[in-house]
């Protein structure tokens, strides 16, 4: 009876060991599992995470937007004044968006800052002693949103420092869409550059007027204007970025507008 009772408990912790492996391998197994399934998970996760976040407009809502099937509805808010400030690889700009004058050429432009459309887009065009242009996504003078406009015309025509939507000579007066231009100088000789375009009707689009103070950053810019006197700026000028500030006001003031050569 001793034997046979030593041999059932022998038997027994045999089981027992058996078990207890059994039970260790299939934990082993369930861990190399989990590892394997989180090794391919948490990337996908991730991935997941960062798609959504660019859908929904995440990290600020900064990634450039630059196609769109529609113009913009209008959003400006009333007794607000707006002003834009474009921060350039030639530094800053400050322009005050004539909101009173020409509300749905000023929405359109705070539309597209708004999207990022102009970070990192160029001045593509610099013509001596009038202009400088800029706000083409193709960066060769044919590129736009996906939409046009017909934007306000300034009632007293364009001055130094004004800003307003370039266009073809083949389009209606105030025809607008992302390309805009500054202009930088007072006309060198009577009919040419600024006193060209300050015929009756006027064809540009009005946006707003530079803060005096910024005037000579677009001149700045303006001085880069190649050999042929209209073209390319011998140096690469970035836009990178446009911010749209706006504040309360009880008299939506008006600015004086600019004007450009063609898209």
């Amino acid at each position: 009876m001793a034997k046979q009772a030593k041999r059932e408990r022998q038997k027994l912790n045999r089981e027992t060991r058996r078990q207890a492996e059994l039970a260790a391998a299939r934990r082993r197994r369930q861990w190399r599992t989990g590892r394997t399934i989180a090794i391919f998970a948490v990337p996908l996760v991730i991935l997941l995470v960062v798609f959504q976040l660019r859908s929904s407009g995440g990290s600020g809502g900064s990634e450039p937007q630059r196609s769109f099937s529609k113009p913009p509805a209008q959003t400006l808010k009333p007794d607000t004044t707006y002003t834009a400030t474009i921060d350039t690889s030639q530094g800053k700009m400050v322009v005050n968006l004539d909101a009173s004058a020409a509300p749905k050429s000023v929405n359109n432009f705070v539309f597209l800052a708004r999207k990022h459309f102009y970070d990192g887009l160029t001045f593509h065009r610099v013509a001596k002693n009038f202009v400088i242009q800029g706000g083409d996504p193709k960066g060769d003078g044919s590129g736009g949103p996906g939409y046009k406009i017909q934007a306000e015309t300034p009632p007293n025509g364009y001055q130094v420092g004004s800003v307003a939507w370039a266009k073809s000579q083949q389009e209606q007066p105030g025809t607008a869409s992302s390309q805009f231009f500054v202009v930088t100088s007072p006309a060198p000789s009577p009919g040419q550059g600024l006193d060209a375009i300050n015929q009756q009707p006027y064809q540009y689009g009005i946006i707003g007027n530079m803060a005096p103070d910024s005037l000579a950053v677009a001149q700045k810019i303006g001085a880069l204007a190649p050999a042929s006197g209209d073209g390319k700026p011998t140096k690469k000028v970035t836009i990178k970025k446009v911010t749209i500030a706006e504040a309360p006001s009880s008299t939506a003031g008006s600015t004086t507008p600019a004007a450009p050569p063609s898209s």
